[in-house]
């Protein structure tokens, strides 16, 4: 029986998502796969960081989480006000972090990622900043200290495109990258595609979930860019900035216009592409 003690950073939609699942799950991976996963940390924005030798409740976090009460309410955990400082002063053997994405410099995550595998733990990770911004470094201080270091969610979420690319495909040379790599914005121009308008295929796609209140990230582009970016890096092995790619969001883009290339068999999609220019010797990155 394997046994690992696990941390969760970023307690939000997709770190209680996880939890959950490994509270409901725990059957199945200890029959199936003969591993047991002990949750000794917790932390998010508000309450900081708490820690359990013995493993935290997770019906208790949940509900604590879905009241808006302080996770250092658990009993008989400690707490530290800094994430990064609670992870370094008691470690674990896996490293869960799922902070929100920023671009600007990838922070806080970036610094929880690093602490993370210099401790030697392995580093699962859904945050797009660290991979958009260093992933070829953080995937060498894997290395360096002999632990894993997962990004797969980082681009699109289940599909298993970075480890087809980087393990089923490790003889292949890849030249050339084109996708829709941003849900939000294909179901958008889908919506529009039937004849709505954008602002009336917006607010569906809010009323669904499928776009944030604040939709800029998606319908802008820029989490097609952080995704671009990852690509570049891992499949590529040339770490972009996010002003090297060329980017044009959907906001501009009238019922019209897709009505018209519907007419033409044609349709309007956000297109992620990298190319490689061995002439030049240089990566061309547009969305």
């Amino acid at each position: 029986m394997k046994h690992l003690r696990l941390s969760i950073i970023g307690f939000g939609t997709v770190g209680q998502g996880l939890a959950e699942l490994l509270a409901t799950k725990r059957v199945s991976l200890k029959q199936d796969y003969g591993l047991t996963v002990t949750l000794v940390s917790v932390a998010n924005a508000r309450h900081g960081f708490i820690y359990r030798d013995e493993g935290l409740d997770i019906p208790t976090l949940l509900e604590l989480a879905a009241t808006g009460r302080p996770l250092s309410e658990h009993a008989g955990a400690r707490r530290w006000a800094n994430a990064l400082e609670g992870l370094q002063a008691t470690g674990g053997d896996v490293l869960a972090e799922v902070t929100g994405t920023n671009l600007r410099d990838a922070e806080p995550g970036i610094s929880h990622i690093r602490a993370g595998l210099a401790q030697g733990m392995h580093v699962i990770t859904a945050n797009k900043g660290p991979g958009a911004l260093a992933g070829a470094e953080l995937f060498s201080l894997a290395q360096q200290h002999s632990v894993q270091l997962r990004m797969e969610a980082t681009v699109m979420a289940g599909t298993p495109v970075l480890s087809t690319i980087r393990e089923g495909m490790a003889g292949a040379n890849v030249t050339a990258i084109r996708g829709i790599l941003n849900g939000t914005t294909n179901y958008i121009l889908s919506a529009m595609a039937t004849g709505r308008d954008y602002a009336e295929a917006l607010a569906e796609a809010q009323a669904q979930g499928y776009a944030e209140a604040d939709p800029t990230a998606d319908v802008e582009g820029y989490d097609a860019v952080a995704k671009t970016l990852i690509l570049a890096a891992l499949v590529f092995g040339s770490p972009l900035k996010p002003v090297q790619v060329f980017r044009q969001g959907i906001t501009t883009i009238t019922r019209e216009q897709v009505l018209q290339a519907n007419d033409n068999g044609k349709r309007i999609k956000l297109i992620a592409s990298l190319q490689r220019h061995r002439e030049t010797d240089t990566l061309e990155a547009r969305v």
